[in-house]
């Protein structure tokens, strides 16, 4: 054998075992995933600035608002665009409150359903994840940049659904340095992409549960059980 060839041959070697061996120092992605589960725990509240984009491209359509969320599911979203449309969510009640067409909507939450989770970024959405998807590093176990261009490094990961009774049939996630999700896209049963992007976030305020409270709109009519029959 030629010295080059054994040379070759070695250095394939010693490259497949610090392949092998070094699986061992990385973070396998479930442990990852649970630390992040464990970080949102540790969270009594937060608010964030929230852009909404459903779509993609040209015809990406996006939706702003500031976002309250106070352990275990509670949800408040004040909209900047569309301009003072609410959303609570208060452990039992989602309602929405649509100035443009005077209309607030009501809808009961099932019990042990996704729709009972205040939102995909706390404790009970992750553990909603956890239950019904497979993660993985999407695609490696590093800090890459959020975007092309961006200087922001995250961990990305992909959840894969287990069960077709959840309505995102995959979830992409960016995760911060500070084990905090920056963003999460979802893609539904439809190929609709809907991503959802924290920014400034701030952690246990002391937030009140009467910021949880849904006003009264009297001049407004109100749609009860718009997403489904609470009995089904």
């Amino acid at each position: 054998m030629k010295r080059t060839d054994f040379t070759r041959i070695a250095l394939s070697l010693a490259l497949l075992a610090f392949s092998v061996f070094g699986l061992g120092a990385q973070e396998t992605a479930k442990r990852y995933f649970s630390r992040v589960s464990e970080r949102y725990v540790s969270i009594e509240d937060y608010t964030a600035e929230l852009t909404i984009t459903r779509g993609q491209g040209e015809d990406a359509v996006q939706q702003k608002a500031q976002v309250w969320h106070k352990s275990p599911n509670l949800l408040r979203l004040e909209f900047s665009n569309p301009q003072d449309m609410e959303m609570v969510v208060d452990g039992e009640l989602l309602q929405v409150w649509i100035p443009e067409l005077k209309v607030a909507f009501s809808q009961p939450l099932r019990k042990g359903s996704q729709g009972n989770l205040a939102s995909v970024a706390s404790a009970g959405g992750l553990t909603m994840i956890d239950k019904y998807y497979d993660v993985s590093y999407d695609p490696v176990p590093d800090l890459v940049p959020l975007q092309t261009g961006s200087s922001e490094q995250v961990v990305k990961m992909k959840a894969e659904w287990k069960s077709t009774t959840e309505g995102f049939r995959r979830l992409e996630l960016s995760i911060d340095q500070d084990l905090l999700i920056r963003r999460v896209t979802g893609y539904t049963t439809t190929n609709e992409v809907i991503t959802f992007d924290f920014e400034n976030t701030e952690l246990n305020r002391g937030i009140p549960d009467a910021r949880f409270v849904f006003a009264d709109h009297p001049d407004g009519n109100v749609i009860e059980n718009f997403l489904f029959d609470p009995e089904d």
